[in-house]
């Protein structure tokens, strides 16, 4: 009873009961309705018959008059003793003329139409009565033109034994279609649950480590629990893949630190050995120094893309215009760019506004910068431009150099990945890492293409609503 899937199918058996009441219900009184409509039509058959005049009086433009209707109903009132035939014929006041009544009905009021009474009124004889239990009669009562009342009627106890016959089939199959609704939901609880069930019990094995559990998914029912189940295994692989990648940065990490770390330790106890000699020791100091500034640089990219994959809730965000920030950037690497022999043009003419972190995105366009410097022979060129596409703001950083194969696109963008011919140069294969990362926080894409040569590496950042 605590479980949402089981309360739900008790709400769906009741309802389902209910509508069922309903329906049942409507036939019910409809097949009452049309019994009544039946004997009103034999009824008025019947008046109708008493009342159609003779031959006689058809050729004199005449009707029954009271003596020949008081003889009519004399030699009908006993031909229809098997369906309990109610017949008489009465003055105004009242009082039987003719018929099988003793008197006029107490609660039959002196009115055309249609009327009920019970069977125990005094006004039937108890010889004319089909039954001795309680049932009613229904007549019909017509007013005559000289003030006199023809009534006529039929005794209803096989119709109400039929309705009461077919108002307890109607309960039966009512009751018999709860309970099969109710056993019906209590079977399709059970079935839910247990899919619950096994989807608990595969999240416990993952809770206690063993991250290659995954969730059962039938492979022909397809319904919402293996859907959902689909889901949160793609979110298992994620989850595993992260940690795989953790562990191979943590290896890379004591990989790449372990022979600067080592290099230092030899250096310094050099330069303890030797501390009579300055020179030697200053230029051995003067080493350690910049291995450790390279340490510290690896440190800080590290954290640099713990900080942007953390989410823009960890992160400050204000309008920035990234026109204005890679024009910025383009005077600041001015210098750098000519020092090997390389020409920069810079196209961000247009005013784009973004919402996102400057110095992040300042990093970012750095990381892109110093590997198009890095990469691109003597005598090549470096264009840098912004223009807005629909609802983005793109930046495009294009090269001369020598390129990133098409197969390595998606694989460069990982920790500490480096390409064979990269081997040789400074770096410690982060930076592309620490861009995808910065994109990525600012909800932006960022895509690479073949220069032919070299490399162009777009980037798509969302406007801000100001300038859609």
């Amino acid at each position: 009873m605590r479980t949402t899937v089981f309360r739900l199918s008790l709400m769906y058996a009741l309802a389902f009961s209910i509508l069922t009441a309903i329906v049942l219900g409507f036939v019910f009184i409809s097949t009452q309705n049309y019994l009544t409509e039946r004997i009103t039509q034999t009824l008025q058959t019947d008046l109708a018959t008493l009342l159609e005049p003779d031959a006689d009086a058809s050729e004199s433009g005449g009707g029954r008059d009271t003596r020949d209707l008081i003889d009519r109903i004399k030699e009908i009132q006993h031909f229809d003793k098997t369906r309990g035939g109610i017949v008489a014929l009465s003055n105004s006041a009242g009082k039987i003329l003719a018929g099988n009544l003793l008197h006029w009905p107490q609660t039959i009021a002196h009115k055309d139409g249609t009327a009920r009474f019970n069977i125990n009124d005094s006004a039937i004889p108890p010889a004319l009565r089909q039954r001795s239990d309680d049932f009613d009669v229904l007549v019909f009562v017509h007013a005559l033109p000289n003030g006199n009342w023809l009534i006529v009627g039929q005794q209803l106890a096989d119709e109400e034994d039929l309705s009461e016959y077919i108002g307890s089939l109607f309960i039966l199959a009512l009751l018999l279609i709860t309970l099969m609704g109710l056993l019906g939901g209590v079977v399709m609880g059970r079935a839910a649950l247990k899919q619950i069930d096994q989807i608990r019990n595969a999240a416990q094995k993952i809770a206690r480590g063993d991250l290659t559990e995954r969730l059962p998914v039938h492979p022909k029912r397809h319904n919402e629990f293996d859907e959902i189940a689909i889901e949160l295994n793609l979110t298992l692989d994620r989850i595993n893949a992260l940690i795989k990648g953790m562990r191979e940065v943590t290896d890379n990490v004591a990989h790449d630190l372990r022979s600067p770390l080592n290099r230092l330790r030899t250096r310094l106890e050099v330069a303890l050995l030797d501390h009579n000699q300055i020179k030697p020791c200053q230029h051995i100091l003067n080493e350690s120094v910049e291995d450790l500034q390279g340490i510290l640089s690896t440190f800080n990219t590290l954290l640099s893309i713990s900080q942007a994959e953390a989410g823009i809730q960890r992160i400050p965000f204000s309008p920035q215009d990234l026109s204005a920030l890679c024009r910025d950037m383009g005077e600041l690497y001015e210098a750098s760019i000519e020092e090997e022999y390389l020409s920069l043009q810079c196209d961000c003419p247009t005013p784009l506004m973004i919402s996102g972190n400057r110095d992040l995105l300042a990093q970012a366009l750095s990381n892109l910068l110093d590997n198009a410097i890095k990469y691109t022979p003597r005598g090549g060129r470096i264009t840098l431009s912004t223009t807005k596409l629909d609802t983005w703001a793109e930046l495009r950083l294009c090269d001369t150099g020598t390129g990133i194969p098409q197969d390595q696109y998606t694989h460069v963008f990982q920790r500490f990945v480096r390409l064979d011919t990269a081997r040789n140069l400074p770096g410690n294969g982060l930076g592309l890492a620490q861009v995808l990362a910065t994109i990525t926080a600012h909800r932006g894409e960022i895509h690479l293409s073949d220069h032919q040569p070299g490399l162009c590496v777009q980037i798509l950042l969302p406007l801000s609503s100001a300038q859609i």
